[in-house]
Order: C-alpha cells, then structure tokens, then sequence
C-alpha cells in the first residue's frame, strides 16, 4: 500500500515538472486586421494577441485619421503535446475619417515579464460603398454578414406579419414584427427595422419594442415585437421586405486535448475549464425577412360622394352643440367626434348640410390615439353664428367614408339638434325735457312735464341731456397706482433679464461648470433607466447602464471618448477597493459570460454607483 502511494507521488511531481517549464515560455505578442483594405464608412476588427501571459495592458497609440474602439479582452490556454500555453487576445474596431493609406505603428503591450511589441501593420481605405451589405466568408473575416431567414434560422430571423395582403391605396394595414434571437447569444440592435421595397410607406416605429420568450421548434427564443402599420401610396403588386443591422456575440468551443489524471479521471473535466477554454467573437449581422408580395388597389369611381375626402375604414359620427338657447348674433359651439378604425390622417371636418342663416368659422382638431395604431377619434370643434332670429335648428352634418370590407362609399349623417331663440326686448325709455327760456316778456319760466321720447334706433343708448357734475381736478400718470405697479414690475423684468443674460456668460466661458451641468444630466437620465431595470428585475439591462453610467461620467471627468474606458482605465487610474471597479468588472463578466446578479446584489451595486458617481 505504501509502495502503491509512493509511485502516485511519484507521478505527480513528474506531472508538475513537465508544467512548470511551459508556464515560464517566452512571451509574444502580434497584432493582424481582419481585412487589407475596407471602406470608409465600414470598420475593421484589430486583433492584439499576447503568448506566454494571461493579462496584460495595451497602451494604443494616437493615429491621424484613424480612432480605435475597444471591445473586450479575452484569456485562452492550451494544452498541446504534454505542454501548456497561455495568451490573452484584445479585440478593437478600427475606423477611419478619410479614404487613403495608413499603417498601425508597432503596439506597446506590457506584461509581467516586461515590454513587447508587435509589427507595424499597413491597410487601405476606399470609398464607401454603394451597397450596404458585404457576404463574409466562413472564417468570419469581412466586415458585414447578411442573415436571410432559412440560412440561419437557428441563430436569428425576422418576421413580418401584416393582417391583410391586398388593400387600397391610403387605407392603413396594421402589421407586426418580429425578430428572433435564438438563447444563449448576446445581440445589440444598431438600427430599427427598415421597410424594404416600392409602393408602401410604414409608420414610425416605437424604439422601444415588446420583449418576450418563444418556442420555435425545440429552441427557445428571446423575440423583440414592434406593431405598426404599412399605407399603400401606389397602385399595383409591390414586392416588401424588412431588414435591420445587429451586432452578435457569439461563442465558440475550442478543441482542447485534456490529461488525463492518475486515476483515469479527466484532469480538466470541469465546467469551470469549459468555460475557460471556450472564447467569443463579434458578428455584425443584417437580418433580413421573407420577401412578401402585397396588392395595392384603386378606389372605386362608382359611388363616391361628394363629401369624400379619402378616409377609408370604419368610422362612427356624434355631433352635439352648446349651448341650446340663444339670441341672433350668439355664437353656438359645434362638437363633431369621428371615431374608429382607419387612415385618421385622410379624415377632414364633416360637412354642414345647409349654411343659410348662420355664419361658420374655421373648426379646430384633435385626434385622440386609443391604443393600436390606426384606432382612435378625432374631435372636431366649429363655431357657428346665428344671423338670422327665425332659426330653429342647427344644421346636420354629413361625413362619408370608403368602407374596405365591404368595398362600398358610406355617408353618415346626423340628425339637425333643436334650438330656443330668444327675442331681444327693447325697453322704452323716458328723457326729461330741458326746461323752456322764459318769454320776454319777464314772465317766469314754467317747467314742462317729462315726456317721453320714442327711442327711434332700437339697440342705441338715449342721449343723455344732463351734462352732470363736472370735476376740475387732473391726477398725473405717475401719481396712479397702476402706472408704479407696471413701473415696478418692469424693473424685476429687467433685473431678471440681466441677472440670465450674466449667468449664461458666466456658464459659457467656465467649462468646469458645463461639465458639471452635463454630468448631471446624464447621472439622472442613467439613474431612471437603473431603476427601470431594477424594477423588472432585469440584470443585463441593469449592469449595462452602470456601465454606461460609469464611463459617461468619467468621459466627462477625464475629458476622453466615454466609449473607449475600460476596465484597465479604472484600475489603473482609481484606487484598488473602487466599487466602480467592482460594478465595471461585473457588467464585463455579464456580456461575455452571461453571468446575472439577484435582487440584493442589484440594490446594493445601485446604492453604491449613485454614491460614487454623485462625489465625483
């Protein structure tokens, strides 16, 4: 037996003595592109790798005409012929302002065993070019990949679901879309659906779509839905489809020959070094839908009134008019409230039936959404004037619509409303004579008795015979009360006018505070989306806004491109115990790995990055 443990002790320090020399190879380090030559308006991936190491810290140099955007750092190691080796690779995106030849000069990589450099890498850029869309090839190399449903269904497809394939030219055709991402891959959406093709017009979709989970065949999906509505504009067979671009983080599987141990279980048959040994890649991605085939027709001539103004669905009609009692020359307000299901934008303010008697202004609108897209009202108001003191009605009003199902022009009309005029009373008014001069003959004068005095223009105030008490005083304009309140308020209007006409000045030429300003606008706006995030319980979504968070608000702090800090940034320039090293590192392990937090962890890591932000 102790001969037995003796050979097994044996065998292990010969095991260790066969590793040992591997982990003290030499180090090196390399640098490729992906591509010789891309255009201006595409990017390149940069690849630094590290041999011999499993961290270390690139210091990117400054390139005119070109910018570098850091995507993440992945560590590898192998096991090949009885010997270990390890790396670490960087990936960057390359974008460059003009067209020209340019060269990476060599890059300085520090590592624990000093410093290494890789060669100088010499690539041109083109003009842009006039398809959007390049193929790869199957090593992954090109710029771009486009994904039709069918090629690569297994990883990602688009669906477009109208409810109706023919209609008529304006009517409003509801549809949705949807697109698929099968679990277990990261996607970043870099645009929203574009509509494809001749004749159709789609309404603006909503940014933010509808997320959920579904089974497709024996794969589950994560499924974003947006639901809009596409219009016809031209007549004829139209040929649609929907494409959007996205970004893929893919992983994949390294073949990695493993020893065995002493007792003929796997040494590295764990889940730990499966995920150790796998790596990830970007795919930038262009999903595209299914062709569809879709039928614009015309309307029909047969039929169409003359109160027609292209609204075409179906559609319900109240009228109502306040108030119900005037005199001539009262204004009475007109409520008209089309309702329904249809083109909204096509429907105009119905039409009186008879305008003799009454005086009719411009109406007002306003429409009303009620959920989906092309459900809602629309109020219209118009006044109306009475010109004439015999009316007993207000008009109806008519408004007509092309009906799609049926294919027929439909007229609405609604029933006149009832109204009380009222007579104007005029009220006889007596006006006292002046007293008669006295006869010359030294007689005293007699005052006559008030008569009255028929008013000869009904409507007219009577004339006013008496001059009544004069006063002899004047009051200067100073002196009024309601002259110094204007005075005195037009004072504070020109102090506050001067006091926001220095602060701007002061703001504009103190860039610290313009800092200050944007950093905390910005720590707001990521502090709703936290709280978002936290409230769904979402801590992908969560980690990524701190993240966001972070290098928003140290962009702003260090004067650099926020997209650009890293990880190594931070704990190179805060201190070691830095929570918001802690959170970055976090979000990292999160995109790459997938890694999720629970609820506690979220508060606390929220708690912390407000606090750390707001004292910086």
């Amino acid at each position: 037996m102790k001969n037995k443990k003796s050979f097994q002790y044996l065998l292990a320090l010969l095991f260790l003595l066969t590793i040992i020399p591997s982990l003290h190879a030499e180090v090196t380090a390399t640098a490729s592109l992906s591509v010789k030559s891309f255009p201006v308006d595409r990017m390149a991936k940069l690849i630094v790798t590290l041999q011999g190491q499993r961290s270390a810290t690139i210091d990117m140099l400054v390139v005119d005409g070109l910018r570098f955007h850091p995507r993440g750092q992945s560590a590898r190691m192998d096991y090949v012929n009885g010997a270990y080796s390890s790396s670490v690779t960087s990936l960057f995106h390359v974008e460059a302002s003009h067209e020209g030849s340019f060269t990476i000069p060599p890059i300085t990589i520090k590592s624990k065993e000093g410093m290494v450099t890789t060669l100088p890498i010499h690539f041109e850029v083109v003009k842009a070019t006039a398809q959007p869309t390049v193929q790869s090839s199957s090593s992954g190399s090109g710029v771009t990949t486009r994904l039709r449903t069918g090629d690569a269904a297994e990883v990602a497809f688009l669906r477009v679901t109208p409810t109706k394939t023919s209609s008529y030219s304006g009517e409003v055709v509801p549809v949705q879309i949807q697109i698929y991402f099968r679990d277990g891959i990261q996607a970043n959406l870099n645009s929203l659906p574009q509509l494809r093709g001749e004749g159709f017009v789609l309404q603006q979709l909503r940014r933010e779509p509808h997320r959920s989970r579904e089974m497709v065949g024996n794969s589950s999906y994560s499924v974003l839905t947006w639901v809009s509505a596409l219009s016809g504009i031209k007549e004829g067979t139209h040929t649609l489809s929907m494409e959007l671009d996205a970004t893929l983080l893919l992983r994949q599987q390294q073949r990695v020959q493993r020893p065995r141990g002493m007792f003929g279980d796997p040494f590295f048959d764990d889940s730990f070094f499966n995920s150790f040994f796998g790596s990830y890649r970007e795919k930038e991605v262009k999903v595209a839908s299914p062709k569809l085939e879709m039928t614009v027709l015309s309307l029909p001539e047969t039929g169409k009134p003359d109160t027609f103004s292209g609204a075409i669905g179906d559609f319900r009609l109240q009228v109502k008019a306040i108030p119900l009692e005037i005199s001539k020359g009262d204004p009475v307000t007109l409520t008209m409230t089309v309702s329904g299901v249809g083109n909204f934008d096509r429907v105009q303010v119905p039409q009186l039936q008879k305008q003799k008697g009454w005086k009719s202004y411009s109406p007002s609108s306003e429409f009303l959404k009620d959920g989906n897209v092309n459900r809602g009202k629309k109020v219209f108001e118009q006044a109306l004037v009475a010109k004439e003191s015999n009316l007993t009605e207000v008009p109806a009003v008519a408004f007509s619509y092309f009906d799609p199902e049926s294919g027929t022009y439909k007229e609405l009309v609604s029933a006149p409303i009832p109204i009380d005029m009222q007579e104007v009373e005029v009220a006889e008014q007596s006006v006292p004579v002046p007293r008669q001069a006295a006869i010359s003959s030294g007689k005293e004068a007699v005052q006559t008795a008030p008569e009255k005095v028929e008013q000869l223009l009904p409507g007219l105030a009577p004339l006013q015979l008496d001059a009544g008490q004069m006063n002899k005083q004047l009051e200067p304009l100073f002196a009024k009360k309601w002259f110094q309140v204007f005075c005195a308020v037009l004072l504070l209007a020109i102090c506050g006018a001067l006091f926001i006409t220095i602060r701007k000045a002061r703001f504009a030429g103190n860039p610290q505070l313009q800092r200050q300003k944007s950093m905390k606008q910005l720590l707001e706006k990521r502090e709703r989306e936290i709280e978002e995030h936290l409230q769904a319980a979402d801590s992908r979504g969560f980690l990524v806004s701190s993240r966001t968070a972070i290098q928003e608000q140290l962009g702003l702090l260090w004067n650099t491109e926020a997209a650009a800090i890293t990880l190594a940034d931070l704990q190179k320039r805060l201190p070691q115990d830095s929570v918001l090293c802690t959170i970055f590192n976090a979000a990292d392990e999160s995109a790459y790995s997938g890694q999720e937090l629970d609820e506690q962890q979220m508060l606390e890591f929220a708690t912390s990055l407000k606090k750390e932000l707001t004292n910086l």
